[in-house]
């Protein structure tokens, strides 16, 4: 399974109509081990290297995915699909550390 979940093609289609492998994941169904390890390796550049909240989320948009914070947790969602995948602690990166690192969550539309 490759781990670039964006191609070209994806890029030019209208994002309302695609589907990705995480479409059908979702937080109230957790995702099994071998998937979570494969969707941390995919997010690791981006959660490692991003140095500012957009930075990150214009990394995380370049694989597929998006940041939503609800109930006081930041969660990772699918572009396409527009699932809520898990929260970023989930992936290693709570958003406490993320606000430590990069201060507040700023209000992102």
């Amino acid at each position: 399974m490759s781990f670039d979940l964006v191609n070209d093609e994806t890029e030019t289609e209208d994002l309302a109509y695609g589907q990705t492998p995480w479409g059908c994941a979702q937080m109230r169904h957790r995702l099994d081990s071998e998937s979570m390890m494969m969707l941390r390796a995919n997010l690791s550049e981006p959660m490692t290297k991003a140095e500012s909240w957009p930075s990150l989320r214009d990394m995380l948009k370049g694989k597929g995915f998006d940041m939503h914070p609800r109930a006081g947790r930041l969660r990772l969602v699918d572009l396409q699909s527009r699932v809520e995948i898990c929260t970023f602690g989930l992936l290693g990166h709570p958003r406490v550390e993320l606000e430590k690192r990069f201060g507040g969550y700023p209000a992102m539309h």
